[in-house]
């Protein structure tokens, strides 16, 4: 209270320029007695809070349930756990619906990308016996790996730069999603299968963009040095000294028995089994009893029940960034080792998210206090992940003393000025979406005298941590990177979405402010006209039901354009409808091939469109109506013309 009211007070008295001394005593009073009601009010607000979390195991289990029938989501596992005990390991709802089949703690669920860190514990094991450096290159372990890199003589892809998705390699394309061999496929076919993917787009180490093949290459690695198929290390190695008894790689007639169905959103309707090729990327399969094990070898850092598996040094090394340019400013939010920084107002947690269709694991605990959770559910629903983390998470900060938030420091007016403006994204973790996202993801920001502004598709007000660094007002590190430019351009680094399902931090470049409005200009023109195509149509059709269309254009004016305009409509919808089934998308199918044609067809009548308006400049008819035909023209040549750029045209995903 002392300290809130000497807040108050210093804030007062800088912001009028005044004195504590010629304040009046009354005055004084009056302000004390001011601050400590809206005080009270808030401490009774944040006292109000806190009751609504469950305090208890009962009240977070009926909270879940209620989040589970909210959202159709069938079960979940659980597990929450201090560093010495599993304090609630449980099933919730069904396993199987149609069979009517509890979750219990004994049941698996797919983890997915939560399993990558296995790839990481077993590099660092190998590297704390000497028999691999994290700053090894790919090519001096697994040369027969294929992939590009034209930076490969000045700076190489290191096996840490697979751990940290800062290879540059694009992510995994949809036909490598889609490949499903229940054989299963040897790991060295299934990175053959892959190769295109695997291209450096920026120079390693400079950008993250998360990328599913790491793990996969590691594996490849782990698999030259210790001489064993990489699931049989892990499972020696990890699984069995963890007691994670029934945790495997593999769809085996066990893992069948005690395996949970994933459903769609509807809660009822079950996906088939998918045989995932990068095993070592997301196939784990496992129950809440042994993720219990798996969170409190963490929280032991690096032992389990006496047995040391792992030095802490090695843990805490998983737990840090190190390679992107933001870990030489200082302390920020980032992506370790397969293992990422999720922040909970001031906690920092640790640990790792994970998504497949119809299913969603969320890993973290917090080190320093010795307490950490598991949950998985059969959906591909983000809000039950979502609402089931920050009940979760509520419940094990309860009572604990937040970490002390970082002083605001001062940011000279010379940064402030040269990183003040637009911002484009230049980091995407699949280069066939950029020329989508390198227009949405564009951010503003703006320095007050003791804060800084972002905004774009959200909003962000943050403090400095360093000239350098900013974080949220209620978190304790920073989020947010003022890079040193970089061969001309000026960079930030921003971790906007932080938490177990981010995609980890996300890179910009400066842009010029009439580049990003002529954009936006240029977006609205043209869909102004596509969109308009259909009301010329009308209008054309209304005037000849009244005889008054012989001033009006022929019709093929009026009509290609609207067609070009559905064709593209087809080309979206198809890729919207069907953005929850990446195997469909990935292999030819019915989908895959609407997609391919749509894109063909739109380019044509886009073409045709440009043609007929060429063709019948001189033909007799209102002016205004020609020229409105042209504009349209030009709106859908333009599109075509730009998702040609982009390899939209002709797009067959089955063989990208």
């Amino acid at each position: 209270m002392i300290a809130s009211l000497a807040k108050f007070i210093d804030w007062d008295v800088l912001q009028t320029g005044a004195v504590i001394e010629c304040l009046n005593q009354k005055d004084l009073i009056l302000r004390i007695i001011f601050l400590t009601t809206i005080l009270s009010a808030s401490s009774f607000n944040a006292a109000a809070a806190e009751e609504s979390w469950p305090r208890n195991i009962p009240e977070l289990q009926a909270a879940i349930e209620k989040v589970l029938k909210e959202t159709k989501t069938p079960g979940a596992g659980i597990a929450i756990v201090s560093r010495d005990k599993a304090e609630w390991v449980a099933g919730i709802g069904k396993a199987d619906v149609a069979a009517n089949k509890p979750a219990t703690d004994e049941t698996l669920f797919r983890i997915a990308s939560t399993g990558k860190a296995f790839a990481a514990l077993a590099a660092l094991q190998l590297q704390e016996e000497d028999k691999l450096k994290l700053s090894d290159t790919v090519r001096q372990w697994v040369p027969d790996v294929a992939f590009s890199n034209q930076w490969e003589a000045t700076d190489p892809v290191r096996l840490v730069h697979l751990m940290e998705h800062t290879t540059g390699f694009d992510d995994i394309h949809l036909r490598e999603y889609a490949l499903n061999d229940p054989t299963p496929i040897p790991l060295k076919d299934a990175l053959a299968f892959g190769a295109s993917s695997r291209v450096c787009r920026w120079s390693p180490g400079s950008r993250m963009s998360y990328c599913n093949s790491g793990p996969a290459v590691l594996a490849a690695v782990i698999e030259t040095i210790s001489g064993e198929h990489f699931e049989n290390y892990v499972q020696e190695h990890f699984f069995n000294p963890l007691h994670m008894e029934t945790t495997s790689y593999f769809y085996t007639p066990a893992v069948q028995q005690h395996l949970t169905k994933l459903y769609h959103s509807d809660g009822l309707t079950p996906y088939p089994y998918w045989h995932i090729a990068y095993r070592a990327t997301g196939s784990i399969n496992a129950s809440p009893k042994d993720m219990a094990n798996y969170v409190r070898f963490y929280l032991q850092r690096g032992s389990f029940d006496g047995k040391q598996l792992l030095q802490p040094a090695s843990i805490e090394r998983m737990e840090t960034s190190q390679t992107l340019p933001s870990a030489k400013l200082g302390r920020m939010a980032g992506y370790g080792l397969y293992n990422c920084e999720i922040l909970q107002g001031a906690f920092v947690f640790h640990g790792h998210g994970g998504a497949v269709e119809g299913g969603l694991t969320d890993v973290a605990y917090l080190p320093d206090y010795g307490r950490g959770y598991a949950i998985m559910i059969n959906s591909g629903s983000m809000r039950a992940a979502r609402q089931i983390s920050e009940l979760v998470r509520h419940y094990i900060i309860r009572g604990l003393t937040p970490p002390a938030l970082p002083p605001v420091a001062c940011v000279p007016a010379d940064v402030q000025r040269h990183y003040n403006g637009y911002y484009q994204f230049i980091s995407p973790r699949r280069q066939l979406n950029y020329g989508l996202t390198r227009l949405l993801e564009i951010e503003w920001l703006g320095f007050t005298s003791n804060s800084v502004s972002l905004i774009g598709l959200s909003r962000a007000q943050m403090v400095p941590v360093t000239d350098r660094l900013f974080r949220k007002n209620d978190e304790s590190i920073a989020t947010l990177a003022l890079l040193p430019d970089s061969d001309g351009e000026t960079l930030i680094q921003y971790d906007r979405m932080n938490g177990s399902q981010s995609p980890g931090s996300m890179t910009f470049k400066k842009v010029s402010g009439w580049r990003v409005w002529g954009e936006v200009f240029g977006i609205l023109v043209v869909s102004v006209s596509m969109l308009s195509s259909p009301i010329l149509l009308l209008v054309w059709v209304t005037r000849r039901l009244l005889g008054k269309s012989h001033d009006a254009g022929p019709l093929s004016l009026q009509l290609t354009p609207l067609l070009s305009t559905l064709f593209l409509a087809v080309f979206w919808g198809l890729i919207f409808f069907n953005r929850g089934n990446s195997w469909a998308l990935g292999c030819c199918c019915a989908a895959s091939v609407g997609i391919m044609l749509s894109s063909i067809a739109f380019a044509l009548t886009a073409a045709a469109s440009l043609y007929l308006v060429a063709r019948h400049r001189h033909t007799p008819m209102k002016r205004l109506a020609y020229w409105r035909s042209v504009l349209v023209a030009v709106g859908v040549s333009s599109a075509a013309v730009y998702m040609g750029c982009w390899g939209w045209i002709g797009l067959r995903l089955w063989a990208y």
